[in-house]
């Protein structure tokens, strides 16, 4: 009966703790997204101010987040720019090259 009981207890909480950490890898895929797309909103915002005013601002605020945006180079048309984004400890940061002429053209979208 001692042996039984004792196996019923460790598959309980076996079970427990396997769904525990399935919610939390759940969470973390979520907030894992949730960076990824606040940064390529951010980017689609740089792109278009880049387009507008033929420059970037080094913060985009959106309603569901903030990134920052560094400027590498500009040079002649050419723009080299990486936006970050950190969503409660998930971090994402894309590197993109453009060309700007008569419209914006994305030349490389790299995670770094």
């Amino acid at each position: 009966v001692l042996i039984t009981l004792a196996l019923v207890i460790l598959i309980g909480v076996s079970t427990s703790l396997l769904s525990i950490n399935d919610l939390l890898s759940s969470d973390s895929g979520q907030k894992s997204n949730t960076a990824v797309n606040l940064v390529e909103a951010c980017i689609e915002d740089a792109l278009l101010q880049l387009n507008n005013e033929n420059s970037i601002d080094s913060s985009i605020v959106l309603p569901n987040g903030n990134c920052s945006v560094t400027i590498i180079s500009s040079t002649g048309g050419f723009w080299d720019f990486t936006v970050s984004t950190d969503q409660e400890g998930f971090y994402k940061s894309v590197r993109v090259k453009a060309t700007v002429g008569e419209y914006v053209s994305v030349n490389s979208w790299l995670d770094v």
